[in-house]
Parts: structure tokens; C-alpha cells; sequence
């Protein structure tokens, strides 16, 4: 009976909170902590003598619900019925979403004498709610040490190794920074984790920004020079190997040019003399046959000496059969003639027989 009584209560405090609904709880800025309502347990004697002590706790989505017992003793308990023991037990909701917050400026000095001013945003959430509580202020503290961290990443970089670039793992260089730093910082590490950090507003001296944007422009543009030095070199090498491999080729055809002209005279000055060898013969040709001619007219005309007709008749036989067998010679003849040494030629024959001729008609004393 009793027992049956007290699952009657117990039914009817967890049908009356669910019935209630879970309240809406809104955090304020920087605040991780909101105070509920006190919680009942076992108010009435009736109920501590059934040992019906329990207490609904209605809990939202979007926090985890602190309960302090009577004795000081602190839980992080899920929404719904909790048998225990009689008394008043105060309740607190902590944010359990993700939440992000701003820096403020901070302006240092970079390693290569840039003064530089970031801002950073932070992403966090609680992961030890019980832990957070016991922290006084523990978002303030959070940014106080990013602030301080900020600082000392300003000092240890460059102002090209202030922006995010991800590490060889993938992973952003800035969050492993500022988790690292994080990390050491206890109980404050273990109360809250830090899921993201971003550069919301990176700004450098002006002064100093014109010097690097001069330097890099003048970086450049001896870059460009050199490639254009380094390009103008390989042209030339280029024009050196050709020339190298068209020089040979140029002397060879201007020698076989030189050879072909020097051949070409050659023969030209070779015909000439030919030529002029083939006309003095043919003049020479011609006299013999007209001193030939004269000498049988001579011989053919009436003398008043006497003469040896048969051998003047022989000789004029022999000299017509020279003159008809007579043709002018070629150049190939006449340049054989050269090389082989002096040879009695026809014309030579003419000449001999017309002086035989001649030597017959003479008078005889």
C-alpha cells in the first residue's frame, strides 16, 4: 500500500513538470550562468514518511542544469524526476551551445619593427560546467588571457606570418597557437574550450606599409629584371650556337662558291685558248692552201726549163690528197697535241709538200 502510494506521488511530481514545460532561459552577454527556481523535496511530513522526496528539473536544450544540494554538494543533472533527499536545493543553468566573443584592439610591435593591430574572434563553449562555476568571471578571464596572447603572437611573428595559413596536419596555426596557451591554463582549460579563432581585423602603420609595399615592388621588379637578363642570355647563347653551327656551313659554301667561280674561269680562259689556237690554225690553214694553190698553177704553166714532169705530177698529187684529206682539228686535238709534245700535223704535211712542189719547179742549172 505504502509502496503503491508512493509511485502515486512520485507520477504526479514528474506529470505536474512535464506539464510545466521547460523554462526559456536567455544568457546575458559574457555570462555563462543563469539563476532557476528553488526546487522542493519532500516539503510536506506526509510525503518525507512515504519517502516521496523528489523534485522535476525542467531543463532546456540549450543549457545544463546545476543543482546544489542542501549541503553544498553540486551536480550536473539531466532534465526530469530526481528522488532525494528532503530539502530546498537551488538550481542554475549553464549554457551548454557554442558561443564567440571579440577582443579588443591590441597594438604591438612585430619581430621585423612593424607595429601591428589585430582583433580576434573567439569561438567556445563549456565542457565542465560545475568547473565554470566555481570560476569568478570566467568569459572576462577567457579574454583577458586571448588579449594577452594576442599580444605575445603579435611580438613572436613577422607581418607575413601574421595571417592564418594551415599547418602541415591541415589544422589553422592560429587556433594551435592560442589552444596550446590555452591548454596550460587550468582549472579555466578544463571549464571551457576554445573551437575556433579568426582574424577579424589585421592593421599595420602606414608608414611603415608604404616602406614594404616600396620594397615589394622594388623586389619585383628586379625579379622581372633578371628574368629578362636571364632570357637575354639565353638569346644569345642561343645566337652563339647558331652561329657556331652556321658559320662552318657559310665558309663551306663561300669555299665551294670560290672553287665553282675559279673552275668556271678556268675553263672559260681554257676555251679562250682554245678558241685562238683553232683561229690561228684555220688562218694558217688558209695561207698554206693559197701558197699550195700557187704552187700547181705554177706548176701547171708552160716553162722554158726543163722539168721532171713525173715526180712534179707525183707532188702535186700528193699535195691535192693533203689538202683534201685537210680538216680543221678540234680544241681536244690540239690540247692533246700539247701534252703529248710536238707531232707533224696536217697542215705541216701542206707545207712540206708545197716546198717540195716549189723546190721541183725551181730551174735546174
Amino acid at each position: 500500500m505504502i509502496s503503491w502510494l508512493r509511485t502515486l506521488i512520485l507520477r504526479r511530481i514528474e506529470r505536474t513538470g512535464r506539464n510545466s514545460g521547460s523554462p526559456t532561459i536567455k544568457f546575458e552577454n559574457r555570462k555563462i550562468a543563469a539563476i532557476g527556481e528553488d526546487l522542493y523535496a519532500g516539503e510536506w511530513l506526509f510525503l518525507r514518511l512515504l519517502k516521496a522526496n523528489a523534485f522535476y528539473l525542467p531543463l532546456p536544450s540549450n543549457s545544463y542544469g546545476i543543482v546544489i544540494h542542501p549541503d553544498g554538494t553540486t551536480q550536473n543533472l539531466a532534465g526530469g524526476l530526481h528522488r532525494v533527499s528532503p530539502g530546498l536545493y537551488k538550481l542554475q543553468y549553464v549554457d551548454k551551445h557554442e558561443r564567440f566573443d571579440v577582443t579588443a584592439p591590441i597594438s604591438e610591435l612585430a619581430m621585423d619593427g612593424e607595429k601591428l593591430t589585430l582583433t580576434v574572434m573567439v569561438r567556445y563553449r563549456v565542457t565542465e560546467p560545475i568547473t565554470a562555476l566555481r570560476i569568478d568571471k570566467p568569459i572576462e578571464t577567457l579574454i583577458e588571457h586571448l588579449q594577452t596572447d594576442v599580444a605575445q603572437y603579435i611580438r613572436t611573428h613577422k607581418h607575413n606570418d601574421i595571417a592564418d595559413s594551415p599547418t602541415a596536419n591541415g589544422t589553422s596555426k592560429i587556433l594551435s597557437y592560442f589552444t596550446q596557451r590555452h591548454a596550460d591554463r587550468y582549472p579555466l582549460s578544463r571549464a571551457l574550450a576554445i573551437t575556433g579563432i579568426e582574424l577579424k581585423e589585421f592593421t599595420g602603420d602606414k608608414e611603415y606599409i608604404n616602406i614594404r609595399r616600396n620594397e615589394l615592388l622594388k623586389e619585383q621588379q628586379d625579379k622581372i629584371d633578371k628574368e629578362q637578363l636571364n632570357r637575354q642570355k639565353d638569346i644569345e647563347k642561343l645566337k652563339a650556337d647558331h652561329k657556331a653551327v652556321i658559320d662552318p656551313i657559310n665558309a663551306k659554301a663561300a669555299a665551294d662558291q670560290a672553287a665553282l667561280r675559279n673552275e668556271i674561269l678556268y675553263e672559260s680562259n681554257k676555251r679562250d685558248i682554245q678558241l685562238d689556237e683553232m683561229r690561228q690554225q684555220s688562218r694558217r690553214r688558209h695561207e698554206l692552201v693559197v701558197k699550195a694553190v700557187d704552187a700547181i698553177s705554177q706548176a701547171l704553166e708552160h716553162s722554158g726549163y726543163s722539168r721532171n714532169s713525173t715526180e712534179v705530177k707525183s707532188a702535186i698529187g700528193d699535195l691535192l690528197s693533203a689538202i683534201r684529206e685537210d680538216k680543221p682539228e678540234t680544241s681536244q686535238a690540239s690540247s692533246k697535241n700539247a701534252k703529248n709534245g710536238p707531232r707533224t700535223t696536217s697542215n705541216d704535211k701542206i707545207e712540206d709538200l708545197t716546198n717540195t712542189l716549189l723546190n721541183l719547179l725551181k730551174p735546174k742549172r
